[in-house]
């Protein structure tokens, strides 16, 4: 807090964010040396960053001065007339709820005045009282801290008229942010906060696309390595493929993913590689 303030010049727009150099440049060597390295950008304290969405460097700063970042929200879409009622993969459809019974109105009920006889008074044990002030709790499970743990934690869809994408490429653009920076605690966060999220997904028929398109980012996004020749594959791209071959017998059926597979790619080598071990 003490250190000096540094201007980044963020996203095609050239939004100023005023930071501190110290808790930026802690986060990365990469990062230490444009603030701290003696080049023009720690003369003038000011750099442009023209490759990163002003909301994924504010939640890099997040990251930088609190350890975690907030959660993005997904997208409200208003939803679509159809004379059949939406299914996901978790529950096969959704069933109306069940019609409230009727309640009968409850007869008042006269309790008689309670009768109290009067003891002496005694001296009670310090013991109580001991256990008592021990025992005490001034926060609960909604204190400050717990409530700002609160809004880093991943969401679950409850609705095929949520749309999810915003919430997966959030996550994806801020690992190869960190990718690049080699910020190897953030790209643990972001694979961790992704992957709780995708376990947390109801793979309603609309939203398999959500899922395509998360697929599609993290495929041709032209900074994160090609497979290696002897097959291993960046983490990001391993924890989409592995969620598409375990989701397959659902994702498999819609026309985006078919759509996607005819596109080619190097995805389709990747998944194939996997699903072929799961194939009786």
């Amino acid at each position: 807090i003490q250190s000096h303030q540094f201007t980044f010049f963020v996203g095609q727009e050239g939004k100023a964010i005023v930071v501190h150099a110290a808790a930026i440049s802690a986060t990365s060597q990469q990062l230490d040396a444009l603030i701290n390295g003696g080049m023009e950008e720690s003369e003038t304290r000011c750099a442009r960053l023209e490759d990163v969405q002003v909301d994924d460097f504010i939640r890099f700063c997040e990251y930088a001065y609190r350890g975690d970042y907030t959660v993005p929200p997904w997208e409200h879409l208003p939803p679509e007339a159809s004379s059949e009622p939406e299914k996901n993969q978790q529950s096969g459809s959704e069933a109306d709820p069940a019609p409230e019974p009727d309640i009968e109105p409850i007869e008042p009920v006269e309790i008689p005045e309670a009768r109290y006889e009067v003891t002496p008074t005694r001296t009670l044990s310090r013991t109580t009282l001991r256990a008592q002030f021990n025992g005490r709790k001034y926060l609960g499970g909604d204190g400050p801290k717990a409530l700002m743990l609160e809004q880093f934690e991943p969401k679950s869809n409850s609705g095929a008229d949520q749309n999810f994408t915003p919430v997966f490429l959030a996550h994806a653009r801020l690992y190869c942010f960190a990718y690049i920076r080699l910020i190897a605690p953030l790209k643990a966060l972001t694979l961790d906060k992704l992957h709780r999220t995708l376990m947390g997904f109801k793979l309603y028929t609309k939203r398999v696309g959500d899922i395509i398109e998360l697929v599609r980012y993290v495929y041709s996004n032209p900074d994160l390595p090609d497979r290696s020749d002897n097959g291993q594959i960046d983490g990001l791209k391993n924890l989409v493929v592995e969620y598409i071959v375990c989701e397959i017998d659902w994702i498999g059926r819609r026309d985006e993913f078919l759509k996607y597979m005819e596109e080619g790619g190097e995805f389709v080598g990747d998944f194939w590689r996997l699903a072929r071990d799961y194939i009786s």
